[in-house]
Formats: C-alpha cells, structure tokens, sequence
C-alpha cells in the first residue's frame, strides 16, 4: 500500500509522472510496483474501491484531480452512484 500511497502522491506532485501515467500506466504502476487488486483498481481509476480499501482520501482525490478527473464524477464515484 506504501508504493501506491507514494504513486498518489508523485503524480500530485511531479507532472513529468503525471504525464506519463495518463499516456501509459502501466508502466508507471511498473516503476512503483503497485500490484494485485491495488494495481487493476489504480488502472480503472476505481477510486470507490480504492477508497473503500485504505487509501488515503486526501492522496487519492488530489491524485483524480491531477488524472483530470472530473470533481463530479470523483465524488459520485465514492458515493456509489457510479461506477
């Protein structure tokens, strides 16, 4: 969970790994060795799931902004609504 905690807070923070996490993730999900549930829910975007298993709110909504994320659809996500 450390290594994901550490994504959230690079791509907030440095918009080179932004960049290119939004032009291939998986790679990037490599680099920081995200893997299992944690690695497929990040690749989604599932910030419910996310959410719902530890990760940091302040670390993921600022990490879904940077992702462009819309705020709306953020926390409709979190609150269930979709998916």
């Amino acid at each position: 969970m450390y290594q994901l905690h550490r994504l959230l807070w690079d791509i907030r923070r440095h918009p080179a790994v932004r960049d290119r996490y939004l032009a291939d993730a998986g790679p990037v999900l490599d680099e920081y060795e995200v893997e299992g549930q944690l690695r497929e829910w990040m690749r989604a975007l599932d910030f419910k799931s996310l959410y719902e298993h530890g990760i940091n709110p302040y670390l993921l909504y600022f990490c879904a902004i940077q992702l462009q994320v819309d705020r709306a659809e953020y926390y409709a996500q979190i609150r269930g609504e979709r998916s």
